[in-house]
């Protein structure tokens, strides 16, 4: 069912009616003052999805019709490409095989289940506009009634209403009249999954972990593995489009995470089995991160560069302009791994892996007496190297100091999810230590940049002028996050002994 144009009305409300449903004309409810029927509109849409749904399964929609042509519809994620209403894409072809650039899109989810055409569709549609006495939209009803077809026969009928409104009672008055002619609530399932005469869309190949107060220490590590799978295989489109760098960012985030995780339950995995997955993430996170780490690079000098006076952005920027070129050449050299065979094997393993982990007997434990233990050996190790970190160290001594903070975050957090609020507390301290640290090591990064760039070939004399405030800017950085640090290291080694009362 597609909202029609204005369903940006605050509330909906699907319900599912019998084909021959006719409830009591609206006039005079609430405060309409017009009912206004638009003309019926007929559509005629096929979709597309693997035998087993893998594309419903996620979420995930394929179809086609004369106008607009393919549709693809993508589940939010929160960040990114996929903002939190979710991505609609268009895309031009034949109808008798979606385009290159939407399978492309959808491979992280069929990996190598191929994509066929499983429903014929003709939607007949009848749109309901109830208005005030100003003419303003009160509420929107989009009657839809959907034939399913095999050849020219029809198997299926079924009818569905959707209700969009801002006014909470109008939507309830309304719903309470047309259930009391026969409506019922719509179950959550994907129009195909309903065409196809399935009670419910099949459940998702990597579902999302509750955790309760009886979970095993291996419960929380499936709800970890999975948060990151499905992290990751969300943020795959975007990363993909290049819309927006935040797609790459977390689907790093995840890698990084995962290999954290494999780290710090090492005592209840296979270990075998966990380094084979190490190996798919490395190489993954190190493609990912070439990317990402240009990015930074490059977002943080050019908002440096605008903060220039004015004679002296156009020269700065023209020194960061690389920059721009070399996150492109990054990019296609991502997307390039991320068409090949190897990359949707370790998609595969990843699946598999927080589906059905390779657990160890400790793993059969209560999660409140394990994961402390598990958590101690990275606080030791980030405890370890904030002490040797005392004076002044190299930069490189700090920068090992935010990823031993990082690894203590993410056990933290890992943990946090079964042992309670004090220890996601303790969590949220270690993360503000490596984001002070991480600010030091990209103004290091920026500030070594620069000097390379500075000292190139054909550099023009106020370019290396702007180019200096740059690197006067990233020094002066660097030297508050080395002040700043300590202050906050305190504050977490407060955190830590009160994180798992």
């Amino acid at each position: 069912m597609i909202a029609p144009e204005g369903a940006e009305l605050g509330r909906a409300l699907r319900l599912e009616v019998p084909i021959t449903f006719s409830p009591e004309p609206l006039d005079g409810i609430g405060q309409a003052a017009a009912v206004i029927v638009e003309p019926v509109r007929k559509l005629r849409t096929t979709h597309w999805d693997t035998a087993e749904l893998r594309l419903a399964r996620w979420g995930v929609s394929l179809e086609y019709s004369a106008d607009p042509g393919w549709v693809l519809r993508l589940p939010p994620t929160g960040e990114g490409m996929a903002a939190p209403d979710g991505a609609e894409l268009h895309f031009d072809g034949s109808p008798d095989q979606p385009s290159d650039q939407a399978l492309q899109l959808v491979r992280v989810y069929a990996r190598n289940a191929p994509i066929e055409l499983v429903a014929r569709l003709v939607t007949v549609t009848v749109e309901t506009v109830l208005l005030d006495a100003d003419g303003a939209v009160l509420a929107r009803l989009v009657d839809d009634t959907v034939s399913v077809y095999s050849g020219p026969r029809i198997t299926q009928r079924f009818r569905e209403i959707e209700l969009f409104s801002d006014s909470g009672p109008l939507l309830d008055l309304i719903a309470t009249r047309y259930q009391s002619a026969g409506a019922q609530p719509s179950r959550p399932r994907a129009l195909v999954a309903r065409a196809l005469g399935l009670v419910g869309t099949p459940p998702p190949e990597v579902g999302s972990v509750t955790l309760g107060g009886a979970a095993t220490a291996g419960d929380v590590v499936r709800r970890s593995l999975s948060t990151s799978v499905i992290r990751l295989i969300r943020h795959d489109p975007g990363v993909r489009l290049g819309v927006h760098p935040e797609d790459v960012h977390q689907a790093r985030v995840a890698t990084r995470r995962l290999r954290s995780d494999l780290r710090t339950f090492r005592a209840l995995l296979d270990e075998s089995w966990a380094e084979r997955l190490r190996d798919d993430l490395r190489w993954l996170g190190g493609e990912l991160g070439r990317v990402r780490d240009a990015e930074v690079l490059r977002d943080r000098l050019r908002a440096a560069a605008g903060t220039l006076p004015p004679a002296d952005r156009r020269p700065a920027l023209a020194v960061v302009a690389p920059l721009g070129t070399q996150v492109g050449s990054a990019r296609r050299h991502l997307v390039n791994a991320m068409n090949t065979e190897r990359y949707i094997d370790v998609i595969d393993h990843l699946v598999a892996a927080a589906r059905t982990p390779v657990l160890t007997e400790l793993s059969a434990s209560p999660a409140r007496e394990v994961l402390p233990g598990l958590v101690r050996k990275p606080w030791r190790s980030l405890r370890s190297g904030a002490l040797a970190a005392r004076g002044d160290v190299p930069d490189e001594q700090l920068h090992d100091l935010r990823i031993r903070a990082k690894r203590c975050r993410y056990a933290a957090e890992a943990a946090a999810a079964a042992t309670g609020k004090n220890a996601a507390k303790f969590a949220r301290e270690v993360a503000a230590l490596q984001e002070v640290l991480g600010e030091l090591h990209d103004a290091v990064v920026a500030e070594a940049w620069l000097r390379d760039r500075s000292a190139a070939p054909r550099v023009h004399e106020t370019a290396l002028f702007a180019a200096g405030e740059l690197v006067a800017q990233q020094r002066d950085a660097a030297a508050r996050a080395r002040t700043g640090w300590p202050a906050v290291w305190k504050r977490v080694e407060e955190g830590w002994s009160r994180a798992w009362r």
